[in-house]
């Protein structure tokens, strides 16, 4: 019975109406079939196949330079990525287009520095670091502003790696557009430094740019103190912002400043004598006691190879009248056979009496007053604009605000850089190695003291505590080199390591010059001692001989490192050797004597290292300061003079030495005007110089000064009429030399 009533149950389930429910609608069946359907679009803008390209210049996936502008704007990552690469390709297809697609490349190659991809930030820093350099500046002025809007917007990104990206891009736009964008970096440090000195009463004591448009440098300024931690609310303290940097990032953020402060900072040299191979003469200045009388100092070495003036040959014709040359007989006899040579009014008695006139010998607290004096002075007649000024005062302001972190920066830094026995190298294996990171940092932050110093004038007492501060720190692993094991290191890798000491010691020089001499004691870091040091390596820096490939091989202190002083370093390095000169004159003194002698005449160093010598020189035959004896004196001009026929000879007959030949021949006829013709000067040696014999051939003809430039051809010729009497070969030479120059005219 139960079964037959379950059955009739089942039965009835099978034909009976579900009842619905409010709200749910009617259910679908178990075997129906869904059949709706929804329907996109797909939209292919700029890709269709239909598209007729044979008249324009596409890549090799046959794209035109407005297709890979406009997939710059793509959300893919990897299609924007490729269109970086496409650019670059077409443009090195086409480098036509290089001028004509630049106005509607750059505005969009600029939008893609911030990009959140990485992949497409590098091959963006590559083809911005390949392509700007080779735009012309009057093309791309007109975008400056858009290169360095966005590229300080991705230097203020929320990610840290795009931030650290974009130092990279902006390393490029400061190599192309330097000027624009370093203008009105003083507001951002003088707006800081007032910021970080307010009281709570006054948080308000400055803030950003008022003006209508905020200059570029004050923008990018912002943008590198911000990444270091220094905001208007860290004050001194470190902020954790630096600290917890990691070594490659601070490294490429200390660079980046540095290299824009080399952009930013006014040159220290005054005087225009900036050319890396000459020597300059801005600290010469302050051992003069007139500024009429220091231009004349100037003029003696280089009138001919850096002016117009031009000396005439009535002087020398007179000059040889009264020591009765038989074959010039007159002025205008002369004048007459050289007619193209300009009359001047140019006297021998314009040597500033020098029979009264000769050096004084100067105590080194002299020379400490005399330097200050001569820096001060050197800043003040920069340009006589206020804007020397303001960035001489910004570099000082800027060295306060980033002195903490600079010091908090060494001390984690130099116990991995320069722990005993270990090697500053890359600790791998093989040959050519680089310097490590913890290396580089301390490279970087000596070079930016060093920068910040040199633009700074007249250093607070403040900042000369706090430099005395980090040189104490750093003058227990001075020399550095020493610290450097080379047996491995490429030869960039040394040649920073010497850039490093020699680095520190112009610190040490320059803090010794703007300390005075009743607040040594109460710095930690010892002067004198210090100054010792650093005058002793530098002597033994420069007694290393030359090497064959015409370099000077340079040893440190402990004789474990080697690298090559070029002549780039040994021209900043110029005064410093002249305040070591005033210390420690008489070991130094030899070293550069013996290190001129070394140098071969082609190489860069020899003649700055003969100019910085002939002008200690010629300090003591005018009325001036200098740290040398007499007898030291006559030692430099002896050594001068001592190989002077030779490196004349080598200098004249190669074109790149002309300018040396010039300095050479300027200061033989600042000798020869002298009431005594120099002893140690074997005039028998200049005869090949005028006149040349062929040993076996038997041919003459004249020497090498007919190959220089027609202004110190000339005055080789008025040296002539000054070296008469003097051997009688060298009469013949300089008679031959004369006819075949009136011959040739």
């Amino acid at each position: 019975m139960p079964k037959a009533s379950k059955r009739q149950k089942e039965k009835k389930a099978d034909f009976q109406k579900t009842k619905l429910k409010l709200g749910k609608g009617k259910q679908a069946a178990n075997n129906a079939t869904d059949t709706s359907f929804k329907a996109k679009t797909i939209a292919l803008p700029q890709q269709s196949i239909n598209a007729d390209k044979s008249g324009k210049l596409v890549n090799s996936r046959n794209l035109t330079v407005a297709d890979l502008a406009l997939q710059l704007r793509h959300y893919s990552a990897g299609v924007r990525r490729d269109a970086v690469a496409g650019i670059k390709e077409i443009l090195t297809l086409h480098p036509s287009l290089m001028l004509s697609a630049a106005p509607q490349l750059i505005p969009e190659l600029s939008r893609c520095i911030g990009d959140d991809d990485g992949t497409v930030r590098k091959q963006l820093h590559l083809l911005l670091a390949w392509m700007l350099p080779e735009i012309p500046q009057q093309l791309l002025g007109p975008y400056h502003n858009t290169l360095l809007l966005y590229t300080t917007s991705a230097l203020s990104h929320i990610y840290p790696e795009v931030r650290l990206d974009a130092i990279k891009v902006l390393d490029v736009c400061l190599d192309v557009l330097p000027h624009t964008a370093t203008s009105g970096w003083q507001d951002a440090v003088f707006n800081m430094s007032k910021a970080s000195t307010s009281t709570a009463a006054n948080p308000v004591a400055a803030g950003p740019s008022t003006s209508a448009h905020q200059p570029h440098g004050e923008r990018i300024m912002n943008c590198f103190l911000n990444l270091l931690g220094v905001t208007r609310r860290s004050g001194n303290a470190v902020s954790i912002t630096a600290t917890d940097l990691a070594p490659a990032a601070k490294l490429l953020i200390l660079r980046s400043l540095r290299t824009f402060l080399s952009h930013a900072l006014p040159a220290t040299s005054s005087d225009g004598d900036a050319h890396p191979c000459r020597c300059p003469t801005w600290f010469f200045r302050s051992s003069f006691p007139s500024t009429a009388e220091f231009e004349h100092f100037e003029s003696l070495l280089g009138k001919h190879t850096s002016s117009n003036r031009t000396r005439t040959l009535s002087v020398f014709a007179s000059a040889a009248k009264d020591r009765s040359h038989p074959d010039v007989n007159s002025s205008s006899t002369t004048q007459a056979s050289l007619p193209h040579w300009k009359d001047s009014e140019m006297s021998i008695s314009t040597l500033m009496d020098l029979d009264s006139t000769s050096g004084t010998s100067v105590q080194q607290s002299d020379l400490y007053a005399s330097l200050q004096a001569a820096l001060s002075l050197s800043a003040s007649a920069g340009n006589g604009s206020s804007g020397s000024h303001a960035a001489q005062s910004a570099a000082l302001a800027l060295y306060e605000l980033l002195d903490p972190i600079l010091l908090a920066s060494f001390l984690d830094t130099a116990p991995a850089a320069f722990q005993p026995d270990l090697d500053l190298s890359h600790q791998v294996r093989g040959q050519n190695v680089g310097l490590s990171t913890p290396s580089q940092l301390i490279f970087e932050i000596i070079q930016l003291l060093l920068s910040l110093w040199r633009g700074a004038s007249a250093p607070t007492s403040k900042a000369r505590t706090s430099l005395a501060n980090l040189l104490g720190h750093a003058s227990i692993y001075f020399p550095f080199s020493s610290h450097t094991g080379t047996s491995t290191l490429s030869h960039k890798a040394k040649s920073l390591v010497v850039q490093m000491d020699l680095a520190y010691a112009e610190l040490a020089a320059l803090f010794a010059i703007n300390a005075a001499d009743s607040q040594k004691a109460r710095y930690k870091f010892n002067v004198d001692v210090q100054v010792s040091a650093v005058a002793a390596f530098v002597s033994e820096l420069l007694a290393v001989p030359v090497t064959e490939q015409g370099t000077v091989s340079l040893g440190s202190v402990s004789g474990s490192a080697t690298s090559v002083l070029d002549a780039d370093t040994f021209h900043a390095l110029l005064p410093t050797l002249w305040f070591l000169l005033g210390a420690e004159h008489e070991t130094l003194l030899d070293s550069l004597l013996a290190a001129y002698q070394a140098y071969s005449t082609q190489h860069r160093v020899k003649p700055i290292l003969f100019e910085f010598l002939a002008r200690a020189y010629l300090l003591s035959k005018l009325r001036a300061q200098t740290p040398f004896t007499q007898a030291e004196s006559d030692r430099i001009l002896q050594t001068l003079l001592s190989g002077l026929p030779r490196n004349l000879w080598e200098a004249a007959s190669n074109s790149s030495g002309h300018a040396f030949a010039g300095l050479q021949l300027e200061l033989l006829h600042f000798v020869l005007l002298l009431p005594s013709r120099p002893a140690t000067l074997e005039f028998g040696k200049l005869v090949p110089f005028y006149w040349v014999t062929h040993p076996t051939k038997k041919v003459s003809g004249p020497g090498p000064f007919n190959k220089l430039p027609s202004l110190l051809r000339k005055l080789a010729l008025d040296n002539s009429v000054l070296l008469q009497d003097c051997d009688g070969r060298l009469d013949k030479a300089i008679s031959s030399a004369r006819q075949s120059v009136i011959q040739s005219s």
